[in-house]
């Protein structure tokens, strides 16, 4: 979590496997308690299943989207989902051009991913996407934090005749 938000951008195959198997389990009914309680919470009561992309994750980059967006002046548009909403490809390129105007409108970290293009079908282009949202929070926090440095007389000499 940075700040408030938080961010999933470390999905593997292995997370995705673990879901498909979850599944198995549950629609073959040899799903146990224990797994009933993963599918529903995750492990130990986490942030839930990495692997499935579900209602919770369309929430989380929408709310973080619209929060980020504001923040750096970028005009996005985004969607509350509620339950039973079936996302549509129209969606899916929406969320992808908020991302983009998002990353265009300020610096980036040097490893920031690209903004994958579409279908965003795959468990590494949502990384992209949240890694992308991460990385644009976590620039525009630093450069928040750091005008204290340097707009204060005690950190810019002035006030010992240095400069």
């Amino acid at each position: 979590m940075v700040g408030g938000l938080s961010f999933v951008y470390d999905r593997t195959q292995a997370d995705v496997d673990r879901v498909k198997e979850l599944n198995r389990r549950y629609l073959d009914g040899t799903i146990t308690e224990k797994e009933r309680r993963e599918w529903g919470t995750g492990i130990n009561g986490s942030l839930g299943l990495k692997g499935a992309f579900n209602l919770s994750d369309l929430q989380r980059v929408e709310g973080n989207t619209q929060v980020i967006g504001g923040l750096v002046a970028a005009t996005v548009s985004v969607k509350g989902w509620e339950y039973g909403d079936i996302p549509r490809v129209s969606d899916y390129q929406r969320i992808r051009n908020n991302v983009q105007k998002i990353k265009n409108s300020l610096m980036v970290l040097s490893d920031t991913p690209q903004v994958p293009d579409q279908p965003l079908n795959t468990f590494q282009k949502w990384n992209d996407i949240e890694r992308i949202l991460h990385d644009v929070f976590y620039v525009y926090v630093r450069l928040q934090n750091s005008y204290y440095y340097c707009g204060s007389e005690t950190y810019a000499g002035e006030g010992i005749g240095d400069l």
